[in-house]
């Protein structure tokens, strides 16, 4: 039953959604706070609500300790990469200190082609890209978000 109210819950009602209440965050891959909060309030919602495994290992470090979820593509949240909250900072802040990151990078790469030896250097607007090619409609992600009975448990990453 409960289940089914929340099938039904429409993509315009934001009530219920956890509140941002750290820092103004800096833009990331050209993602604005707003839109990051927005990306962070949805997957908070989706694990909440079972449709997201909370994330129970660090992807790069294997650590069980103070994970998170990180994302890319704050227009696309709904699969986020689990991470640990160190390792999270330093990725977040590889931009500025470099060094930090490429640490973590010939510490933890087994092959060189985890999804983290692929992440680059040098800041980029991923988001100015995405809005050229699919238009302003896709900043709208609680629109477009895939809501049961769309859901995106068999498309997660690991």
């Amino acid at each position: 039953m409960k289940l089914v109210a929340k099938i039904a819950m429409k993509a315009s009602d934001l009530s219920g959604l956890p509140e941002w209440k750290w820092p103004r965050m800096p833009v990331y891959n050209g993602f604005t706070h707003e839109e990051r909060v927005r990306g962070w309030q949805l997957i908070h919602h989706f694990v909440a609500n079972g449709w997201l495994a909370k994330p129970d290992r660090c992807s790069i470090s294997g650590s069980t300790e103070n994970l998170q979820a990180h994302c890319e593509n704050y227009y696309a949240p709904w699969s986020p990469v689990p991470i640990c909250r160190p390792i999270h900072m330093a990725l977040h802040r590889r931009f500025r200190q470099p060094d930090a990151w490429n640490r973590i990078v010939e510490r933890y790469a087994m092959t060189g082609q985890e999804w983290f030896c692929a992440i680059g250097m040098h800041p980029i607007d991923l988001a100015a890209s995405l809005r050229a090619q699919h238009g302003a409609h896709i900043a709208d992600i609680f629109r477009r978000a895939p809501f049961p009975p769309n859901n995106i448990a068999g498309v997660q990453r690991g």
